[in-house]
């Protein structure tokens, strides 16, 4: 995702966060033998919770739209991604600020 893209896919509503739900395990029903013994135990679906980022998509072909794709993402995970960004901004300040006082030192020469 080109997170600087975000707020506009936003606004056209070509991306979003939504809830959705995976089935872990689906549900079994008891079975009994002819004697009335279970010999399986009932057992209730079983699902898991999560959030996607949902973007639209298009064939590039033909303009027809596809299915949306999909990608999951837990807080922590845009927390760590906003980590990366603001370490990478501090570096290329460093650097910037390097290159501004060498230019102070090239122009007393």
């Amino acid at each position: 995702m080109n997170w600087s893209e975000y707020s506009t896919l936003k606004s056209g509503s070509k991306v979003s966060f939504a809830a959705d739900k995976q089935t872990t395990k689906e549900a079994v029903e008891e079975v009994q033998d002819s004697d009335g013994k279970v010999v399986q135990r009932a057992e209730a679906k079983e699902e898991r919770e999560f959030v996607v980022l949902a973007q639209k998509s298009w064939d590039s072909q033909t303009g027809e739209a596809l299915s949306d794709s999909k990608r999951e993402y837990s807080l922590s995970d845009l927390e760590s991604e906003k980590g990366r960004f603001d370490s990478e901004i501090a570096r290329l300040q460093a650097q910037s600020d390097g290159v501004k006082a060498a230019i102070v030192d090239f122009k007393k020469v």
